[in-house]
C-alpha cells in the first residue's frame, strides 16, 4: 500500500487559506469527506483563532473509506458506512467521557485550550484532521454516527446544526405540542432551531432578527415560523399575537436579546442561552425571580441529540430541504470565509464545503446564490 496524497484547505487563523497536497499513510483509519458545513465558528477561527496553522471544517458528512481493526471496534461502523462525524475529539478516560458526556471532556474544552476537529494543527500527524480536505483522518476517539445513503448531500449536510438545535429546543427547552416558541436570531443555528421547534409539533414559532436578515426571516417563514423584525416594538406585537410565550432560545447572546427573551417569556418559561455575543450581559434577576424561570446555557449537543436529528432528516419532517445551499469549492474556502467575517457572505445560512467539487463537476452540486451587499 502507498501514501494517499489529500488536496486541503489549510487556513492560518489571520484570515489566509491555501489549498495544500498532505499525504494520509497507510492503513490509516481515514474517511472521504463529502461535505463540511461552514458555521459560524469557522468563521471566527479563519479569521483570527488558530493557534497554529489547521484544516477547518467540523460539520463534517462522509463515508469510511479504510479502517485499522481497532478504530472499526472503537467505532462500530464498517468501510462503506456514510457517517457524521462528531468534533469531539474526547481523552476516552476522564468522567465526562465515561458517561458519554466527551463534548465536556477537558480536552475539547475550548475555555481552556482543548482541540476538537477542524482546530486541530495541521503539523500534528497527517494534518488531516477538519473537513475541508479530500479526506479526514480517523482514530478510535472519534464519534460517528451512520446517515441514511438516501439523504441528499444538502440534508446531511444539516445534521449537526440540527442536533445541536434539537438538544437546545426541544431537550432543553421542552418544545412540543402546545408550546409556544422564540428564536433570536435567523443564522445558521437559528434556522436549525425554527426546524426543530416545528418538527416538535409547537403551538407557534417566532423568529426575530434585524433588517439586513430579511432573506433568512424569509427562510424561516418558509419553515412555518412568524418572522419578526427585532425593533422597539417586537416584544408587544409577539406578546399581542400569541400571549407571554414558554421557550425563548437566544442564538445572539448580547444584553439587547437577553432583556428581549425575558420579557416574552412567561411563568415557569425557559431561556436557552445559545449564543456569546455580549459576554457582559446583564440578566435582570426580578423578571427571573417574579415568573420563576429557567435560565439553561447549553454547549453542543448530545450523541442522542444527533441520532434524533438524523432521523428527522430522514422522515422529511424538517423542511430543510426547502432552503438553498450555497456550495464552495475548496480553491474557494478563504474568499468566502472571509467574505462572511465581514457581513458580505451568502444569503443562505447554509453553505457547504464540498471537496470534491472541481473534480467531479456535478453542476447540481454548484449552483451559484448571490451574496448579500
Amino acid at each position: 500500500m502507498s501514501d494517499l496524497k489529500v488536496q486541503a484547505a489549510v487556513s492560518d487563523g489571520r484570515g489566509g487559506t491555501v489549498v495544500q497536497e498532505l499525504v494520509l499513510p497507510p492503513k490509516v483509519s481515514r474517511l472521504r469527506v463529502e461535505s463540511s458545513a461552514v458555521c459560524g465558528t469557522d468563521v471566527a477561527l479563519h479569521g483570527g483563532g488558530l493557534k497554529q496553522p489547521a484544516i477547518l471544517g467540523h460539520h463534517v458528512v462522509g463515508r469510511v473509506d479504510q479502517l485499522a481493526d481497532a478504530d472499526a471496534a472503537a467505532l462500530g461502523v464498517a468501510v462503506g458506512s456514510r457517517v457524521v462525524v462528531e468534533e469531539y475529539v474526547g481523552c476516552g478516560e476522564c468522567v465526562e467521557c465515561r458517561a458519554d458526556r466527551y463534548r465536556l471532556c477537558p480536552s475539547v474544552d475550548l475555555w481552556t485550550g482543548g482541540e476538537r476537529v477542524g482546530m486541530i494543527p495541521a503539523s500534528r500527524g497527517s494534518g488531516l484532521h477538519g473537513g475541508n480536505a479530500g479526506y479526514l483522518e480517523l482514530g478510535v476517539h472519534h464519534r460517528v454516527h451512520p446517515v441514511p445513503d438516501h439523504l441528499s448531500i444538502e440534508l446531511a449536510a444539516w445534521a449537526l446544526p440540527l442536533a445541536n438545535a434539537v438538544d437546545w429546543t426541544i431537550d432543553t427547552g421542552c418544545s412540543g405540542p402546545g408550546k409556544h416558541v422564540v428564536v433570536i436570531g435567523p443564522g445558521y443555528h437559528g434556522v436549525a432551531c425554527v426546524a426543530a421547534a416545528m418538527a416538535s409539533g409547537a403551538a407557534s414559532v417566532t423568529v426575530l432578527g434585524r433588517t439586513s436578515s430579511a432573506d433568512r426571516l424569509d427562510m424561516a417563514r418558509a419553515l412555518g415560523a412568524v418572522p419578526e423584525l427585532s425593533d422597539d416594538g417586537a416584544v408587544r406585537r409577539v406578546l399581542d399575537r400569541v400571549g407571554p410565550v414558554d421557550i425563548v432560545v437566544d442564538t445572539i447572546g448580547s444584553p439587547q436579546t437577553v432583556a428581549t427573551a425575558l420579557a416574552l417569556l412567561g411563568r415557569f418559561g425557559v431561556l436557552v442561552m445559545a449564543g456569546l455575543a455580549g459576554v457582559d450581559s446583564a440578566i435582570d434577576p426580578t423578571a427571573i425571580v417574579r415568573n420563576m424561570l429557567t435560565v439553561r446555557g447549553v454547549r453542543g449537543r448530545s450523541p442522542e441529540a444527533v441520532r434524533r436529528a438524523i432521523e428527522l432528516l430522514a422522515d422529511g419532517s424538517t423542511g430543510l430541504d426547502s432552503l438553498p445551499t450555497h456550495f464552495v469549492s475548496l480553491e474557494q474556502v478563504g474568499e468566502t470565509l472571509q467574505a462572511m467575517g465581514a457581513g458580505k457572505g451568502p444569503v443562505t445560512p447554509h453553505v457547504v464545503i464540498d471537496p470534491w467539487l472541481l473534480v467531479e463537476a456535478d453542476t447540481a452540486h454548484s449552483r451559484p446564490l448571490e451574496a448579500t451587499p
